[in-house]
This record gives C-alpha cells, sequence and structure tokens, in this order.
C-alpha cells in the first residue's frame, strides 16, 4: 500500500484524522502528512515500535522532527541484519506519484533491543505518546508476552484491536487498568483502512489533544 493509495481511501472512508505506523519504521510519514494536506487529513506522525520483550506499543509524536530523532534511535538498536522478502514480503519506497523509488532493505520484522520501560522514558522525552498495541491479542502483546498490564507503567491510552473490540462491545471513555481505550483499523490492506474507527465530537489538533478528549469521554 503506498502513502497516496491509502489517504485516497481514507478520504472515501470519511476519515479526517489517521496515523500511519509501519512496523519499527516511518519513511513514509512525512510524504503520508503531505499527501494528507491535499485532502484535508491530518496525519499525526508515528510507528509501531517491538520492544525487546516483543511486545507491540504504538508511538505517536506532535512533529515530525521527533519521530525522525526517535526512528534513528529504534534504527541503531535493531538487528544489523537484512529482510528476507520471501517472509516478509518487499519494503517498497514510493513518491508522491505512486512510483516506487526504492527498497528498505533493514529486517524491521523483528524485536528492538529496546525495553518497554525505556521506550516509554524516550517517547515521553521527545514530547510524544505510548500506547500498547492490541493488548488482549495472542501474540506481540503485553498480555501475550508479560501476561498483565501494568497499571502503574505511564502509558497514556491502550489498543483494542478490531476484533475484540467488537466482541467485547467497547466504546470510548472506557478503561482498561485505568488507561483510556482507543482501537482502530489495525489495516494491513488496502480495503481495510476505515473499517473501523473512532468518533469524536470535536476535531483533534494532535495525538495529545486526541487522547485528552478521550479521556473525557469517562
Amino acid at each position: 500500500m503506498s502513502p497516496r493509495q491509502i489517504l485516497l481511501r481514507a478520504k472515501a472512508a470519511g476519515l479526517t484524522v489517521l496515523a500511519l505506523t509501519d512496523h519499527n519504521a516511518s519513511a513514509h510519514v512525512a510524504l503520508a502528512q503531505r499527501i494528507g494536506q491535499e485532502l484535508g487529513i491530518q496525519v499525526i506522525p508515528g510507528l509501531e515500535v517491538a520492544s525487546r520483550e516483543e511486545v507491540h506499543l504504538l508511538v505517536y509524536f506532535t512533529e515530525i522532527k521527533a519521530l525522525a530523532e526517535f526512528q534513528e534511535w529504534v534504527d541503531r538498536n535493531l538487528p544489523e541484519e537484512t529482510n528476507s522478502p520471501e517472509f516478509f514480503g518487499y519494503q517498497l519506497i514510493y513518491n508522491d506519484q505512486d512510483d516506487v523509488v526504492g527498497c528498505d532493505e533493514r529486517l524491521r520484522q523483528v524485536g528492538t533491543g529496546l525495553g518497554i520501560e525505556e521506550i516509554i522514558a524516550h517517547t515521553h522525552r521527545l514530547g510524544g505518546a505510548v500506547v500498547p498495541a492490541h493488548v488482549f491479542r495472542k501474540r506481540y502483546s503485553l498480555m501475550s508476552q508479560l501476561g498483565f498490564i501494568d497499571a502503574a507503567a505511564a502509558f497514556d491510552a491502550v489498543e483494542i484491536a478490531r476484533p475484540e473490540w467488537v466482541k467485547g462491545n467497547y466504546h470510548l471513555g472506557q478503561r482498561v487498568e485505568g488507561y483510556p481505550a482507543v482501537t482502530g483499523s489495525d489495516a494491513h490492506f488496502l480495503e481495510d483502512v476505515g473499517r473501523l474507527q473512532m468518533a469524536l465530537e470535536r476535531s483533534a489538533s494532535g495525538i495529545h489533544d486526541l487522547i485528552r478528549s478521550v479521556k473525557d469521554l469517562v
């Protein structure tokens, strides 16, 4: 999926805000923001980082500069290995015309050498927010890897995967271990973009404003 394809699909689905969070990667975020401006969609800078414990964490920032600094930190803590396209697919890089202009050869579908607490602290130092991904999933989640959600950790919210959100009848304003519960499409295929949306009464001006709005629903 190219950034332009994703944003066009999001526009058709009626989205006004989205986050592009690739696994340990953020090469397309700046491009997605530029396309989003054309289409009237706010793109929140972020990525999905895999911790040393193999827990997936969504990290979001208010500025692309902070994301770039975080990406450099992630890259320094990834294994120095090459991607295996036969297992993980080609990590194509697109331009704004949907042309393939490169391929990321770094192995990114693995855990970094960074612990959960390190990731939380560094993200907050850069002014970002940390949201554990799909916390009840049977792989790469807090529950699968650690067996619990630490109510004393400094998470900003927790994400419930789409199937669990629907099956469990979750709603915005609900809390899990004291954290605001959020959800989203978690789209790995174009047709899933916008399949599940969070609707707020007022528009959010960034990730922190969005989380505050969710907290205010309690």
